[in-house]
């Protein structure tokens, strides 16, 4: 059957793709803002706030400044990161405020009925330092992800001792971002983007709604977002305090 011109170079440039997964890869990032924007951002500003569906996620905000802080506000139902306290009891559910600072080696944070603590940098920081790049930028000056095969629309990326596997709506912009442990075994979390959703900021295309599925929960954010967030250079220095609210980072 002879397909009409348009769809046929249509095929003819995916096959041509499908073979290539830095092609692939390059498009993506194109479709992002371009490996030079992306390169250049130094700090993001992430606001979650519930979606207006029954499985709405819990109000969480975040200031990342790469490649080595962050912080989060109420952060329990952002993702698998819960902590537990020195007696045992889980976190999760409860209003909570973390500092942490790779350079220093420490995580402070103050969750509702727990004091003000300070304990070393564990694994799952790490992970999360690596995580909230790749899955709102892709990449950074810091994290130059390596794509390492292609399967339909579905592009598996290493990035940091990670997997993650990418996939690509035709305008190469993703749609779901799956992540993987180490040893190469799917992990039970999954980020879902909503295409029509997708905003410029600061030219940089990134999702206005987020999905995120872990083992037995499901929720779903509408998400605005500050490129370049303005903080003050010694908050990262400071415990921090639930009493200060979500944007703490503003304070002189």
């Amino acid at each position: 059957m002879k397909l009409p011109l348009p769809i046929a170079l249509l095929c003819t440039a995916f096959a041509a793709h499908a073979a290539d997964p830095e092609t692939v890869w390059a498009a993506a990032l194109q479709a992002k803002g371009g490996r030079a924007r992306l390169d250049s951002v130094r700090s993001l500003a992430i606001y979650m706030k519930p979606a207006p569906i029954n499985l709405a996620g819990p109000p969480t905000t975040w200031l990342c400044v790469f490649p080595d802080r962050y912080f989060e506000y109420d952060g329990p139902g952002s993702g698998e990161y819960s902590y537990e306290s020195k007696l045992g009891f889980a976190m999760a559910g409860n209003p909570r405020a973390l500092v942490v600072n790779r350079s220093a080696g420490r995580v402070s944070m103050d969750a509702n009925g727990t004091l003000r603590v300070s304990f070393p940098l564990s694994p799952k920081e790490l992970d999360r330092l690596t995580v909230n790049q790749f899955v709102y930028l892709l990449e950074s000056a810091w994290l130059h992800p390596h794509p390492v095969s292609l399967k339909g629309r579905n592009l598996m990326v290493e990035a940091d001792g990670r997997r993650f596997q990418v996939t690509l709506d035709p305008a190469n912009l993703p749609t779901r971002i799956v992540l993987f442990n180490q040893d190469g075994r799917r992990q039970k979390q999954v980020y879902g983007f909503h295409l029509a959703r997708y905003h410029e900021f600061k030219g940089i295309q990134l999702p206005a709604r987020v999905t995120w599925t872990g083992r037995m929960t499901e929720w779903t954010w509408d998400v605005d977002y500050e490129v370049d967030a303005d903080f003050n250079p010694k908050f990262f220095e400071r415990m921090p305090d639930l009493a200060n609210g979500p944007e703490p980072w503003r304070q002189p």
